[in-house]
């Protein structure tokens, strides 16, 4: 009969598993949950228990992809929850490996673990910061990771392709460091141009962009075998007060802009959420029923498990949708709510749901196979400190992405790229030479430069390339000189630009977490406002070069030909300048926030605890509609030309519908052409109205 067939089948299996002796412990394997007696590894069968439904499954370190067994890797899921303890699933629900009392991780540490000496091969959860980058708390990381540019710069090339060749970079990066979960990325669209975590966030103003973006990222790096932890959810738009601000957002507002980049992590089967610091509608983000139980886990339908921000609990919040309390241990200021007591009131269905949608990601995306298995806590000093993850193909990456990131927003009479006549190249500020302190970044947490950002989503850059350096090497290939002063005064600056055949005047600023920005002006504004206005009757044409980590005023907009802006680019900010002003690079990125020509066009933090989002759906540019802005959203020049013909909208039910509309209310098309005389990219863009 077939059901003889199917017990000789399993018999055969499990045959096959223990031949050769192999019953007992050998060399790699690990104890079947449910068994004191059978072992296995690989892809091999464990046999059936009651927690695997009466059927064989998975042995917990066979591959992802094993189907060999009579149920799958839930089966596995289920097997190991009747077998573990109720210990064993705690160390999965709050995290470990803060010194406690102090602000410090223990040796051999990540910044977040939980889950560690678990039986049954269950490998710990290393965790680290940031969807960035490996964050560099050490001296001799620095060397050893990728000095990427801040994840709202590689946003600006507005590329699903570059996105996800990051992100599997990032994942590459991360594990070779020993770390198997990411501790990101940041979506929470912009709505306060001060933002200190704006630099953070890949969806700029925009919650559909947002949400286009978002996938390829998560996609690309749990394809490595890491997973990623979409955050801050949700309302967390500004650092002000960020632990007491309650965020009154109303629910149309919160489904139409706030929510649809994680709707789209849930989508792309992100495996973990990270709750805010924030409140939201009157109650802390982490421990809010209505957005984590009811929207997110309920509507949304996410499957994965829900992480606290580091110490952002304010109460034992199991209850309301909360599976694990990071980092677990307590500081001064901050006391520990997932104690045993706390979760000796939960019934053990409670904790299973709790401990399985962990098991559960960790098992789909291959955290227990062995193969290229990275460190278990303590003994992880060796990889956070002494390996090097970088490599020549990352680097060369860095190196286009940060180029693809800067963006030409004014080109009057087309002065760039350069000409062959450009022989005396006048460079002005000190922003041109901007040094990068290690030293002094790596003693105060929150401490940026003008190559990344501070606070935990740092990525110290090593030995970043100026400006004037990526200027100076791309001259002495084509003939040219550069000329400087750093003086950051105008009267030096205007006897240097005299005989000049192009005069180039820099400015930049940074941010960090734990704190908004001051103001929305580069550190050296008014220098290039008195320089601009002093230089702009002089023949040779004058371009402004900015490093932001988002929207900055331009008072000096008006007095020059032409503005190059990029968010803060990492290592190779030099480089990617030189390509784009030389014409190696013809620019194609798009700006996600709009610059506006007064801070009185831009929403400000609320500076006490109640935060009403009475703008509601006009969040950026959208609110700015019926105004006239410096840049708007979306925009950037080229070097060439772009026509656009044949526009038409018709319903993506239609069967001439384009692939990428299925699914669809609408589908327009458009027939865009290069009409210009060089090679370009153009990102095509239709803005809608709300109903």
């Amino acid at each position: 009969s077939a059901e003889d067939a199917l017990s000789l089948l399993s018999l055969r299996g499990q045959q096959h598993r223990h031949h050769a002796g192999a019953k007992g412990k050998t060399r790699g394997s690990v104890q079947c949950p449910g068994s004191t007696t059978d072992w296995c590894a690989g892809d091999q069968c464990c046999p059936r228990t009651a927690g695997s439904g009466d059927k064989t499954f998975p042995c917990p370190v066979a591959s992802a992809s094993f189907d060999g067994c009579e149920v799958g890797h839930e089966g596995t899921v289920g097997a190991l929850l009747a077998a573990m303890t109720r210990q064993e699933k705690y160390r999965f629900l709050r995290g470990v490996g803060w010194v406690n009392g102090t602000w410090d991780t223990a040796p051999g540490y990540y910044i977040g673990d939980a889950g560690l000496n678990e039986r049954f091969g269950i490998h710990s959860q290393n965790m680290q910061d940031n969807g960035q980058g490996f964050r560099t708390v050490s001296a001799s990381i620095i060397p050893e990771v990728t000095g990427w540019p801040v994840a709202l710069a590689v946003a600006s090339s507005w590329s699903e392709t570059d996105t996800r060749k990051w992100a599997v970079a990032l994942g590459k990066e991360f594990r070779a460091k020993g770390a198997n979960v990411i501790l990101g990325p940041g979506v929470n669209v912009h709505r306060v141009a001060l933002g200190g975590r704006n630099a953070e966030y890949v969806s700029g103003e925009s919650a559909y962009f947002g949400s286009r973006i978002v996938q390829p990222w998560i996609e690309g790096v749990q394809s490595q075998r890491v997973l990623a932890v979409v955050k801050h959810f949700v309302g967390n738009q500004q650092e002000t007060n960020r632990n007491d601000v309650d965020s009154t957002i109303d629910q149309r507002t919160l489904w139409e802009v706030y929510y649809p980049p994680f709707e789209a992590a849930v989508k792309a089967d992100v495996a973990i959420f990270m709750c805010s610091y924030n409140l939201v509608n009157g109650v802390h983000a982490c421990g809010n029923e209505n957005t984590v139980l009811h929207d997110l886990k309920g509507t949304m339908g996410f499957k994965g498990w829900v992480q606290s921000d580091w110490w952002a609990l304010h109460s034992f919040a199991a209850e309301a949708g909360v599976d694990q309390e990071m980092p677990g241990d307590a500081t001064p200021n901050n006391g520990q709510y997932f104690t045993d007591e706390n979760l000796d009131t939960l019934s053990d269905d409670k904790i299973d749901d709790m401990v399985g949608r962990q098991l559960t990601y960790m098992m789909r995306y291959g955290l227990f196979e062995p193969e290229g298995q990275v460190c278990q806590p303590t003994d992880c000093n060796e990889s956070l400190y002494d390996t090097v993850a970088t490599n020549p193909e990352h680097q060369e990456l860095n190196k286009e992405l940060a180029t693809s990131a800067v963006m030409l927003l004014k080109n009057e009479d087309s002065v760039l790229p350069f000409k062959s006549s450009y022989k005396k190249v006048v460079l002005l500020g000190s922003a041109c030479n901007a040094s990068q302190d290690y030293e002094a970044q790596l003693a105060q947490w929150d401490l940026g430069s003008y190559y990344n950002i501070g606070g935990s989503g740092r990525v110290i850059a090593f030995e970043p390339v100026s400006i004037l350096a990526g200027l100076e090497a791309r001259c002495a290939e084509a003939g040219c000189a550069v000329e400087y002063d750093g003086s950051d005064d105008a009267s030096a600056a205007a006897s240097k630009a005299e005989g000049a055949d192009i005069v180039l005047l820099c400015g930049a600023t940074t941010s960090t977490e734990g704190g908004d920005r001051k103001n929305l002006e580069v550190d050296q504004s008014s220098f290039l406002v008195a320089a601009a206005a002093a230089l702009k009757e002089m023949q040779a044409p004058l371009v402004t070069l900015t490093i932001s980590p988002a929207v900055i005023l331009m008072p000096w907009a008006d007095d020059v030909d032409a503005i190059v802006n990029v968010f803060l680019a990492g290592k190779y900010t030099g480089t990617a300048f030189a390509a784009v002003l030389f014409g190696d690079s013809n620019p194609s990125a798009k700006s996600l926030v709009t610059f506006p020509r007064s801070v009185d066009q831009t929403i400000p933090p609320c500076p006490g605890v109640p935060c009403n989002y009475t703008e509601g759906l006009f969040v950026g540019y959208a609110g700015l509609e019926d105004q006239a802005v410096l840049f708007p959203f979306g925009h950037g020049l080229s070097y060439t030309s772009f026509t656009y013909a044949g526009l038409s909208v018709a319903s993506a039910a239609a069967e001439s519908t384009p692939d990428v509309c299925k699914g669809a209310a609408m589908c327009a098309t458009a027939k865009v052409t290069n009409s210009g005389s060089v090679a370009g990219v153009e990102v095509a863009q239709l803005y809608l109205g709300f109903p």
